[in-house]
């Protein structure tokens, strides 16, 4: 079972797990994809998280993904400021503001076997460098503990705020790869998923062809 005590910390951040029990990951989740949708097997468009117990059913499905395989999202918030320089880091992660995710995934045998990152902030607090530092942040962490050093990240062409997100977290731009969909079987999002991306590496030991990419 996973310790949701866990937590990463960053200058102005903490990543840790989704907590399933904790009503403020609940209501951030809602938050976050309320402006999600899906198409049902019969056309219907709907909210990705429709309602409250969704929002739980996905955080607990996000913490066995993590248990089980060591890899999954993971939530992003800001830390409130010190109030003194004897203060108790696990006090400001717990008054910390959730305001994104950040995530390593393996994908299926259609995509490259490398782990690839992802992440998402409210619109409200883009243009800060949280996500480049939660990018960094968590990728740094697979590094020294896990000893997961080659990783992969994938955007669009005209996605500069992704480009940058991931040049700043020390990505280096491979160019334009075909990509299997990253989204899930069956999942039909806004506008679809291209398969031609943009694709970026960190740490990579082989030649990328070696990969696929």
């Amino acid at each position: 079972m996973l310790d949701f005590d866990f937590y990463i910390t960053t200058p102005r951040l903490v990543i840790t797990y989704f907590n399933p029990s904790k009503e403020s990951h609940i209501a951030f989740t809602l938050e976050l994809y309320k402006d999600y949708t899906v198409v049902d097997e019969n056309g219907t468009t709907k909210p990705t998280i429709p309602d409250h117990a969704a929002a739980i059913e996905m955080l607990e499905g996000r913490a066995t993904q993590i248990e089980t395989t060591g890899y999954g999202r993971y939530c992003v918030s800001v830390l409130p400021p010190p109030t003194d320089s004897n203060e108790d880091i696990a006090k400001r992660v717990e008054n910390a503001t959730p305001v994104g995710l950040v995530g390593l995934n393996l994908r299926g045998p259609d995509t490259p076997p490398l782990p690839d990152i992802g992440f998402h902030l409210l619109p409200s607090v883009r243009g800060k460098g949280y996500a480049a530092e939660a990018v960094k942040g968590l990728s740094d962490y697979y590094d020294r503990e896990k000893g997961v050093t080659e990783l992969v990240g994938y955007c669009n062409d005209d996605n500069e705020a992704s480009m940058k997100v991931l040049r700043r977290a020390g990505f280096e731009l491979l160019g334009e790869r075909n990509i299997a969909s990253l989204m899930s079987p069956g999942t039909i999002s806004k506008g679809g998923q291209p398969n031609t991306l943009l694709a970026w590496a960190r740490g990579l030991k082989k030649d990328p062809k070696e990969y696929g990419l």
